[in-house]
């Protein structure tokens, strides 16, 4: 049997397709008249590569159509292709090569499948971390769920900024002269604070004294919260120094299920990058819970230990902007500052009824099946 590279969505299998075909013809699934062809036999290997993330689901476990999961994760086949073309293909593909000495049975797309990472019996890094989270907020010494390979794997987001780089940092309000007339905070006034007035954030527990700037001045403006007509300080600090920073604002580069080892592996990693920013950077549901910082503080504290000097992460409160925290609050020179007054304040909200993520995937595969009985 011969497919084309119409039969896929999938970039990756479109240019390997075309990259490897030797015929031209009619395509045998999809139809397609004078266009380059390729044996499935020849995807076989890719294939097997993605489908080693997914295991068969037990009669105990609550399962999805593989076809479902594939294509709803990474889009593999073009939607024109009709669905039982699609289940076709996919079990070409994969029983091209199959051989009964292998005690292993033929693929059938309709059985029920799921995400290794999902079975009872294994948890992701991100289901983890999340666990660790529920755990260290009803104690404080709980252990941080990280392995010592993990500080191989955050080296993927690691940057290094250099010195000389230029950042903002704003304080709430201003200094008044003997006259009554308002200048900004500056120097000392407008750095990192000292030990006594060292409040409890994201990145530092009651009395650690830490260094939060941002990458631009908008940025740091809208982290301190101001209210319209208020007005904020605003200083340039300057690094001094090359500093080591874990980015978990940093665009990874996309994964390819169907090539490269441990696929799976790489995807947990990816989430749990992911989920790390999303930690970092939300802001508190309740400014009177200081308990809800703490798994970022003892993220912090894990980062620091592996000797990275701060952590940038993205602004909840500057969409698209983003903040650094230095562990060394000597670590940047304090410049000039100026007084800005905040004349927009801008709202946006939403009703919180958001399903979680696992209700989210239910109802996909209940719209899925749902189609397919139509």
């Amino acid at each position: 049997m011969f497919c084309c590279s119409n039969c896929f969505a999938h970039s990756w299998l479109k240019m390997y397709v075309n990259e490897h075909s030797d015929s031209t013809g009619i395509c045998g699934f999809c139809g397609s008249e004078d266009v380059r062809l390729l044996s499935v036999n020849e995807l076989a290997g890719p294939f097997r590569n993605m489908l080693s993330m997914y295991v068969v689901a037990e009669a105990f476990e609550s399962g999805e159509p593989l076809l479902f999961l594939i294509q709803w994760r990474w889009d593999v086949f073009e939607d024109d292709l009709a669905e039982s073309q699609q289940e076709t293909l996919l079990e070409e593909i994969v029983n091209s090569d199959w051989d009964d000495d292998d005690g292993e049975d033929r693929l059938d797309a309709k059985e029920l499948y799921m995400p290794k990472a999902s079975q009872w019996f294994h948890n992701t890094h991100s289901d983890t971390w999340e666990q660790f989270c529920s755990d260290v907020r009803g104690d404080s010494e709980a252990t941080i769920p990280f392995d010592e390979f993990m500080a191989e794997e955050l080296a993927e987001s690691e940057e290094t900024l250099r010195a000389g780089m230029i950042f903002s940092r704003a304080r709430a309000g201003f200094t008044l002269d003997e006259n009554q007339e308002r200048f900004p905070w500056s120097g000392t006034e407008i750095g990192a604070p000292p030990v006594p007035k060292a409040r409890a954030a994201r990145a530092n527990a009651e009395g650690q004294v830490v260094l939060y700037v941002a990458d631009e001045e908008k940025t740091a403006v809208s982290e301190v919260r101001p209210a319209l007509g208020f007005y904020v300080s605003v200083a340039n600090l300057t690094l001094r120094r090359d500093c080591r920073v874990l980015d978990l604002t940093k665009v990874l580069p996309e994964l390819n299920p169907f090539e490269g080892e441990s696929i799976g592996w790489r995807i947990e990693i990816r989430d749990l990058l992911n989920r790390l920013g999303e930690e970092v950077s939300q802001p508190l549901e309740r400014a009177d819970d200081l308990t809800l910082y703490l798994p970022c503080q003892r993220l912090a504290e894990y980062i620091h230990q592996n000797h990275y000097d701060g952590i940038r992460y993205p602004s909840a409160l500057n969409p698209g902007g983003s903040s650094i925290v230095f562990f060394d609050p000597e670590v940047a020179e304090i410049g000039e500052s100026k007084l800005v007054k905040v004349t927009v304040v801008n709202f946006e909200y939403e009703v919180d009824d958001e399903p979680r993520f696992a209700d989210r995937l239910k109802a996909a595969s209940l719209e899925w099946n749902r189609n397919r009985t139509e």
